[in-house]
């Protein structure tokens, strides 16, 4: 995770060239990498000169993380051009962070750094038939990466997946909790780093699916647990 010197959590809601760093796995690091830049190597072993371990806030939550470096933070700061150096974090070892809605995602579910479930599940159908409306509408058609899936199914109808509580197979189960209520961040364009002029596609998105609890709030994908 990318933070402020205070701990503050970075994302690209407040800097929309964030989704310019690219990254890969190897077997043992992490690669981010930036046009015009040396990649820079983030091995995945817990670091072993660290540090003490200081608190980040991640929207209520506090949690302990060790610092990736300075080699890191000059990096990154430069990669997205931030106003002050920002750090990068991982979670101390052996912790885990309990997730803010046990009374929507189970007691027992637990996470990282991510906004709230462990899991998104996004539908094919659904994505075609926003692109459908944004053609439509005289808009590019975008991605599914600008939504940001952990897991990408196909089969249902074009948002059906908010009816659908389990995907079922022999050896587990992934519960699908609740709509993921989406951030403009869908609104960025990859390429360039620049948000969409007229907010699409959340305004289109939220008039052909809004959550349940808010028509002017557009949703997409599932929140889901293991």
């Amino acid at each position: 995770m990318i933070v402020k010197a205070d701990g503050g959590f970075i994302t690209q809601r407040q800097q929309p060239s964030m989704v310019l760093v690219t990254t890969r796995l190897t077997a043992d690091a992490l690669i981010l990498h930036k046009q015009g830049m040396e990649e820079l190597t983030i091995p995945l072993a817990y670091p072993q000169s660290c540090g003490e371990p200081f608190a980040a806030k991640i929207w209520q939550d506090i949690c302990p993380v060790v610092d990736e470096g300075k080699d890191a933070s000059r990096w990154l700061t430069e990669a997205i051009g931030y106003r002050e150096p920002v750090r990068l974090v991982r979670m101390q070892r052996d912790r885990l962070r309990p997730q803010s809605k046990p009374e929507l995602l189970g007691e027992r579910t637990h996470t990282l750094f991510a906004d709230a479930a462990p899991y998104l599940i996004c539908h094919q159908a659904s994505l075609k038939a926003l692109n459908t409306a944004m053609t439509s509408s005289g808009f590019e058609p975008v991605p599914m990466e600008r939504f940001r899936p952990n897991i990408v199914v196909s089969g249902l109808a074009a948002f059906y997946e908010h009816q659908v509580q389990t995907l079922d197979h022999q050896a587990y189960s992934l519960t699908q909790c609740y709509p993921c209520k989406r951030c403009i961040v869908p609104t960025v364009d990859i390429a360039t780093g620049r948000r969409h002029p007229r907010q699409q596609p959340f305004s289109l998105l939220a008039q052909l699916n809004a959550m349940p609890d808010n028509p002017k709030a557009p949703a997409f994908g599932e929140n889901t647990i293991l």
